[in-house]
């Protein structure tokens, strides 16, 4: 709110309090100060950010965002490495979350015309990742002796109940850097290939498949391989997605058994990149294997709703990545799985997909592809559709990007087909049964 509200303000006063905050980051004699200053200054480009979404965007480039990014950027990192007190790590904490909104806030806001209101380049990019990547080697490195001492049976209770704290308190500080070097991949792309390969691979490439039980470690390596394979570009996707796929099947199977739901959804998330991006590093031997992995978890959905469920994340990335296997356009073992009933009674309870607005925009695209190729049957399905493309529409409504404008003129095709198909009587019954909110979505949609 505060942000929103500097954002309605001169920019003048935006810039003014970027000055008057930016050298307290970097505080000799309080790590408080420069913790705040550096909060402060997340919400002050957030602010500038706003601002600059509802201007014109030929304004942009001399705006305010972007001439603080890269001079944040460049603050928050130096002085990460520069806190040197290990036990001093609310304010590593403070200044990595900061860090990590400002990336975050830089990827998301973009102008009227659909470019970034402020773009870092990639020779900053490329320092602030080597940076990163040795702040993220100094962050496991702490763990990994922390996870040791826990393991020895000399200490008392509360010397291990300090450990866990502590090695929680690095676990958060390590998502804010890992969080950090993701947003930067996503925001350059293809742009960010060298940089992986210089900086990521290697570090990261190890902990895939290492025989450790720090599952954060793996967890980090796995999502940065799975942005890597998305957004990098098809020749970054064929050369990673081999290693990916080694860590996916850790993360699946569990070196230690290890039941993280995280570290699934991430290993999940990864397979429908892989199955989208780099096809051909699936053997038939491999996929068959990951597909049935996927969908053990998919099918929970036919006996427990997703309000009920813990975990729903995992089990949407679970439907998700077993339609890019097999059902969807251009999936790799389409072919190869001849009876697909099972797998598309499972797809049609998962939809609509509402945790992951991108894999959602993929299914609900996929679902339009499916029923106007006849591969699925109106007539014999048309409740679950009015269902789904119900609810889709409610969750546009409420500004949840789950389907593109195009999906939405698609989706009320599919209605059109449903009632060239089906009786009158038959689809009233149909509607009469969806919650308000869903009916009204879809008579709003039809006038």
């Amino acid at each position: 709110e505060r942000a929103k509200l500097l954002a309605q303000s001169p920019s003048v006063f935006v810039e003014a309090s970027a000055t008057a905050f930016l050298p307290l980051v970097h505080c000799k004699y309080s790590g408080d100060v420069r913790s705040t200053a550096a909060q402060a200054l997340c919400q002050i480009f957030k602010a500038a950010c706003l601002s600059a979404t509802a201007t014109d965007p030929l304004s942009n480039t001399q705006g305010p965002a972007q001439t603080m990014l890269p001079l944040l950027a460049r603050a928050f990192t130096k002085q990460l490495a520069e806190e040197v007190d290990e036990d001093d790590i609310e304010n590593r904490f403070a200044i990595a979350d900061a860090l990590s909104e400002v990336m975050w806030d830089a990827h998301t806001h973009k102008a009227s015309n659909g470019e970034r209101v402020a773009q870092i380049t990639v020779a900053d990019t490329r320092e602030i990742v080597r940076c990163l990547m040795s702040l993220i080697s100094s962050c496991l490195s702490r763990r990994s002796n922390l996870l040791s001492e826990m393991t020895d049976y000399s200490f008392d209770n509360d010397e291990i109940a300090r450990c866990e704290e502590t090695a929680r308190a690095e676990s958060e500080y390590l998502t804010h850097l890992v969080d950090s070097v993701g947003y930067q991949l996503k925001c350059l792309r293809e742009g960010f290939a060298p940089i992986f390969a210089e900086s990521v691979a290697g570090p990261m490439g190890q902990l895939l498949t290492a025989s450790s039980n720090d599952v954060r470690a793996r967890l980090a390596a796995i999502c940065l391989f799975d942005d890597c394979v998305e957004h990098c570009g098809s020749a970054a996707a064929n050369t990673y997605a081999p290693m990916l796929l080694k860590g996916i099947q850790e993360g699946l199977d569990g070196i230690s058994k290890n039941e993280d739901v995280e570290l699934k959804q991430a290993a999940v998330y990864g397979i429908a990149q892989v199955a989208r991006h780099a096809p051909k590093s699936l053997s038939p031997t491999q996929g068959q294997d990951l597909l049935r992995k996927v969908y053990d978890i998919a099918k929970e959905l036919e006996t427990v709703s997703k309000s009920d469920m813990d975990h729903v994340a995992l089990v949407e990335n679970s439907v998700s990545s077993m339609a890019s296997l097999t059902l969807l356009r251009g999936s790799p073992l389409y072919d190869s799985v001849s009876d697909k009933g099972a797998l598309m009674n499972v797809f049609m309870r998962g939809l609509p997909i509402e945790e992951d607005f991108d894999e959602a925009k993929i299914c609900h695209d996929g679902l339009c592809d499916l029923v106007e190729t006849n591969i699925i049957n109106v007539q014999t399905e048309y409740r679950t559709l009015i269902r789904i493309i119900g609810k889709i529409l409610v969750l546009v409504s409420e500004g949840d990007e789950v389907a593109s404008q195009n999906t939405c003129s698609r989706l009320m095709g599919v209605i059109g087909k449903i009632q060239q198909t089906v009786d009158g009587n038959s689809i009233q019954a149909a509607f009469s049964v969806l919650e308000p909110e869903a009916q009204e979505a879809l008579v709003s949609a039809m006038q």
